[in-house]
């Protein structure tokens, strides 16, 4: 079979595309991507394909502009519609490497064009010695499990269609089939660690390995199925150790963990922030917080705040943060993302057990009355007692666990509470006997 019907055969058995998809391209103007492009193209037609190509010009060297060139020669010449992304190396950020910054980069521009032009499917060049190269690079690197996966041939919409296939395939493809491509003049570096691998060691090996490409697709499956094998377990377990607080914060409880291995901790919680990048140093600062770390210790990865509170762990999104400060008064309700507060006139008294909601004497809450997170230097009269208690210790005797300290909302005129909400109403609010006009405050959480 020719690499066509074998690409072809390929993407038909795994139903990699459907018919009629719009499909966005990401063309370099090398020989893989390339390629790519002209076999989309010869399969357009029977599959009623919508192709558009995105080039990226990292202005990384003094001739990409001939790449670009190519590709929107090629594009306009075959009907394919025809984008281009320019970034710009300065923005990269000062600890991070060029091709981190470029694939961020490239990524996010293909997602966000996706979106944009409403194509189905993102599709990359990414092709069987490519694979070889990242399994090395990690194995180097002290990959673990994720690592070892590799690169994927489908990734939600993105397909990587010519893993099957070799650099050599695609190389004599091109050459039968006439297709113009660059050469990347940095590839031939092989002071960089891939292109080290791919000039120096590859080569050398599949000398003494030619099936080193299939050997290592085979690898991919295996830890692959050893994965899902993995989620499957992390699942079941998540469902007995993991909660959420009343604030809407994930719970890991450490408790509730039998006779698995402590190691199964820090995967649950890998398992639980699954839309993070999980780096080796993450493992390590997990696991002493989870052997070694005090209640109120508190470790931050990605967007999330994890804190170590007695035997459990709560997780918090750290960019979901409210401060906003709310007058209200009787009548008015107010409703945010975080959370829904009412204040409603009772014709009589109604006993409720629900710590949300509170009934209290009408004419004893009055004035510029506000709704807003509790502040150091507040204080209350707490229900029942006679003198007044800061509401930093008041939480403090209710065990309450940090993050939920820090999104507490409290009724308070000036630095005086009336309701720590959700918790405990003001004796100065309290229904009395000589109480004749009633009113109901609730407050329920919606998000953590």
């Amino acid at each position: 079979m020719t690499l066509f019907s074998e690409f072809k055969h390929n993407i038909t058995v795994k139903k990699l595309i459907s018919d009629g998809d719009r499909i966005l391209i990401a063309v370099s103007g090398g020989v893989d991507s390339m390629v790519l492009l002209d076999m989309l193209s010869r399969l357009r037609k029977d599959n009623k394909l919508q192709l558009s190509a995105i080039h990226v010009q990292h202005h990384l060297r003094s001739d990409a502009e001939e790449d670009a060139f190519l590709v929107k020669s090629f594009c306009e010449e075959n009907e394919i519609n025809f984008h281009r992304v320019d970034l710009n190396p300065e923005l990269k950020l000062k600890n991070q490497s060029i091709e981190a910054w470029a694939r961020t980069e490239r990524y996010s521009y293909f997602n966000e064009l996706k979106e944009k032009i409403g194509a189905d499917i993102i599709m990359t060049a990414h092709h069987g010695d490519d694979q070889v190269e990242t399994i090395l690079m990690h194995i180097s690197e002290g990959s673990g499990l994720d690592g070892l996966m590799g690169i994927r041939e489908k990734i939600k919409n993105t397909i990587r269609p010519l893993l099957p296939f070799s650099k050599i395939e695609i190389q004599d493809y091109a050459k039968s089939n006439n297709i113009p491509f660059r050469q990347d003049s940095t590839n031939t570096d092989i002071s960089h660690p891939r292109n080290f691998l791919r000039h120096e060691v590859i080569p050398n090996w599949k000398k003494q390995n030619p099936n080193l490409n299939s050997s290592v697709q085979q690898l991919t499956k295996n830890i692959n199925e050893i994965s899902d094998i993995l989620d499957y377990t992390l699942n079941t377990l998540a469902k007995r150790v993991v909660g959420e607080t009343d604030k809407g914060n994930i719970i890991l409880k450490l408790d509730e963990f039998t006779d698995e291995p402590d190691v199964l901790k820090a995967h649950v919680l890998k398992h639980v922030l699954n839309d993070i990048q999980w780096r080796k140093y993450h493992w390590k600062i997990v696991n002493d917080l989870i052997e070694k770390g005090k209640t109120g210790s508190i470790i931050a990865i990605g967007d999330y705040d994890i804190l170590k509170n007695r035997n459990t762990l709560i997780i918090q999104n750290n960019t979901i943060i409210n401060n906003t400060h709310y007058k209200i008064r009787q009548g008015k309700k107010v409703e945010s993302n975080f959370f829904t507060f009412d204040w409603q006139t009772k014709k009589k008294y109604v006993f409720n057990s629900n710590k949300d909601i509170e009934m209290i004497d009408a004419k004893s809450l009055l004035g510029s009355i506000e709704l807003r997170p509790w502040k150091e230097g507040d204080y209350f009269q707490p229900l029942g007692m006679k003198g007044h208690k800061k509401i930093s210790d008041y939480l403090t005797d209710i065990k309450m666990d940090s993050f939920s300290k820090n999104s507490q909302y409290v009724i308070a005129l000036n630095d005086e509470v009336y309701w720590v909400c959700g918790q405990r109403i003001s004796d100065k609010i309290k229904i009395t006997p000589e109480s004749t006009q009633f009113a109901e405050l609730s407050f329920t959480s919606t998000v953590g």
